[in-house]
Order: structure tokens, then C-alpha cells, then sequence
């Protein structure tokens, strides 16, 4: 697939933008802080209806309006698909005043109002920042987000599975809240048992089937770009433990029965604790470069190749699932890599559809600058095809 019209509207720092993109390498060259990342953000917003880095959605409306009577941004685009073209439109309506208009996001497919449910994955991208050593090196959380996102965009089951999980798990602490305060029975689990278990069933069967893929993937990538001098090896750590070529759950169902088991052993350590202690929201993967666990023993240019190697396996994740490209997403990546990663990533990348590069030193990248298809410059907020040499 590939977008071949955006529209940007009060996002960011983008007053209103409107540009045609092409097939291939779009390059965009600016100064830091001008507007290049809120691009590529505004991009995946669309893809996932979760920004890459806001921690709320007044965050992406710009700060120029919020304080007016509706504050609210628009992205836009159309897309060429193998499924069907697509048009794609996300209104974000920040803090307002007025109880009729609720915060929060609305999409449209098609012109047609959808839950964000059905609206996720319908452009499907792949993003790599500066950010994704984090992946590596970060907390577990940093690798949960990076399945949670990968995965639901292929798969509606998984991202309803984790809504409902969300709400599940907060009834259930607050009963074991009140259990621990002696205001409730611990038999009154059995019933959010059952149904935390079932959502994360689902889960975890698709967390282990995406690792699946992935592992092998981004063993091969790293393998490229470090030339074969460097391995890597991803290793998934349910919560519940156990998980190996010889015990190893074949289903959703198994997973719902084994973690069921799990919360039923830990309930006593659950009450004490007033919180859930067991299911996805616990689980990790291990990565390893050499064989050491990397966020300990590797250096940051090891790191660094490794979350570059899982981004590329999560695009060949998302293409295998889609039976299409995703469009590759690659903010100021590409000027940090030297010469070998850069051509490894480039010859790989190549096999997408469309790709957009952002970089603020087109000097270090003047074999991106001539091959590139649709050349622009990011100023203030504003995106300005450029045709010369």
C-alpha cells in the first residue's frame, strides 16, 4: 500500500498542509523542531489511533487553538491498497468547554464513522525513531507497546482482547482492594478470573504466535546489518511462565486454562498486594546479542542495530499478515548509521512500496537525496515540494 494524498489540519505545528506523496523514497529535509517527526506521527496516528509520543490528545492539537470555543485537529489521506483504495480522516477535539463536544478522537473510513477498533490497521505503517533503543534497552513495557501496536494493526481480536482486558483488570484491582480492606469476599474473584483469563488468552496466544515470526526475522536482519558478526534472539516471558519447545500452549484456549491456574495460585499474594499480579500486563522479551541479555552486557551501537533489526521484522510481520507493504516510516534514522547499516537497511526497505525519511543533515545522505522519488522541505510547519538538484 502507499498514501498518495495527506492533509494535515491545526496538528502540531501545522497550521494546514496538503501534499501528494509518491511511490518509493519520499525524502524531507529540515531543521530540528520545524515539523518533520509530527509528520511521521501524524502518519501513524492514522495507522494505529495511538500517537508515538503524546501522553494525551490535547497534546496533538495546536497550542495556538486549544483555549478557542473547539479545539481540533484533522488528519487525512488517501490510500492505494490491495484491499480497495481508502480514505482515511481522524478529527482530534482537545479540552472544550462546552459538554457536547467530548474530547477524544473520531475516524472516519471511507467517509463512514467507525469505532477505533475497526479503523485500526486500515493504512498499516511501521515507524523507526531515534526513540526504539528503548525497545532494547527500556523496560518491559517499552516491548509490550512494540507487540501491542505491531499486532494490532492485523488483528481486530487482539485489540479488542486488550480493551477489554484494560477494563477488566481495573474492576478486578478494585476488588482486591476491597477484599484486602475486608469490604468483599475473595470467592467474588472467580467471576473477573474467568473473564481476565479469556481476554488473556487471546493475547498471549497472539503474542507468542507474532514472536514466532519475529524471532526468526529479526535474527536474520541483525545478521545483515552487522554483517554476520553479531546474533540476536528474542525470547517470550509470559507472565505465567513456561515457555518452551516442550511446554508450550498450542491454543487460546490452553492459554485461558493455564493462566486461570496461575491467578487462582497467586491470589493470595494478589490480595496482599491489592493489584493483579499475573497476565499479559506482566509479560517481557528477552533479548539477546551474542547470547548475553542486551540490555545489560551490549554496547548502544549494538542496541541500536537490534531495535533496528526488530523494527525491519516487524515490516516483514506486517507484510506477511497484511498480504501487503506497510508504509515504512524513518525519522532521522538513517544519518545515525554508518555507511554498511545504512545500505543494509536501504536495500531491504527498497522491497516496500513507499517509505518517507526524514533527516535534518542532507549532507550525510546524498545517496538517499538522489534516489529519492518525491523530494520536500520542512519549514515552520509547512512542507514545500522540492524539484531541483
Amino acid at each position: 500500500m502507499f498514501i498518495f494524498d495527506l492533509e494535515l489540519v491545526n496538528f502540531r505545528n501545522y497550521v494546514r498542509a496538503h501534499i501528494r506523496l509518491d511511490r518509493g523514497l519520499n525524502l524531507f529535509v529540515g531543521d530540528n523542531a520545524q515539523g518533520k517527526s509530527n509528520l511521521l506521527e501524524a502518519i501513524y496516528l492514522l495507522s494505529t489511533l495511538r500517537s508515538s509520543r503524546a501522553s494525551q490528545d490535547s497534546d496533538l492539537v495546536r497550542r495556538d487553538i486549544l483555549e478557542s470555543d473547539f479545539p481540533v485537529a484533522r488528519l487525512a489521506c488517501q490510500v492505494e491498497r490491495a484491499a480497495g483504495n481508502l480514505a482515511l480522516e481522524l478529527a482530534i477535539i482537545g479540552r472544550t468547554i462546552d459538554p457536547a463536544h467530548r474530547a477524544g478522537k473520531r475516524v472516519r473510513v471511507n467517509g463512514v464513522p467507525r469505532k477505533a477498533s475497526e479503523a485500526v490497521g486500515q493504512l498499516c505503517a511501521v515507524l523507526f525513531t531515534t526513540l526504539d533503543i528503548d525497545i532494547v534497552a527500556g523496560p518491559p513495557l517499552m516491548r509490550r507497546r512494540y507487540l501491542d501496536m505491531m499486532i494490532s494493526q492485523v488483528d481486530r481480536g487482539y485489540l479488542r482482547a486488550m480493551q477489554k482486558y484494560a477494563r477488566v483488570i481495573q474492576q478486578r484491582n478494585s476488588l482486591l482492594k476491597r477484599i484486602q480492606a475486608r469490604e468483599a469476599q475473595a470467592h467474588e474473584l472467580t467471576f473477573w478470573d474467568q473473564e481476565l483469563a479469556h481476554a488473556g488468552g487471546t493475547i498471549y496466544w497472539a503474542r507468542a504466535d507474532a514472536l514466532g515470526h519475529l524471532a526468526l526475522q529479526a535474527e536474520q536482519q541483525m545478521e545483515r546489518l552487522s554483517d554476520g558478526l553479531e546474533s540476536l534472539t528474542l525470547i517470550y516471558r509470559p507472565s505465567i511462565g513456561g515457555l518452551d519447545q516442550y511446554d508450550a500452549p498450542i491454543d487460546d484456549a490452553e492459554w485461558t486454562g493455564r493462566m486461570i491456574r496461575a491467578l487462582q495460585a497467586a491470589r493470595p499474594r494478589e490480595i496482599a498486594a491489592g493489584a493483579t499480579l499475573v497476565g499479559p500486563h506482566r509479560d517481557d522479551v528477552e533479548i539477546l546479542i551474542d547470547g548475553m541479555p542486551a540490555d545489560a552486557f551490549a554496547s548502544r551501537a549494538q542496541q541500536r542495530t537490534a531495535a533496528l533489526a526488530m523494527r525491519l521484522a516487524e515490516a516483514s510481520y506486517l507484510r506477511r499478515a497484511l498480504g501487503d507493504d506497510p508504509v515504512v516510516l524513518l525519522d532521522d534514522v538513517l544519518s545515525e548509521l554508518d555507511a554498511r547499516r545504512r545500505r543494509a537497511l536501504l536495500e531491504y526497505i527498497d522491497t516496500f512500496q513507499q517509505t518517507l525519511v526524514t533527516t535534518a543533515d542532507p549532507d550525510r545522505l546524498r545517496d538517499i537525496y538522489t534516489r529519492a522519488s518525491g523530494r520536500f522541505v520542512v519549514n515552520a510547519g509547512t512542507i514545500t515540494r522540492f524539484e531541483g538538484e
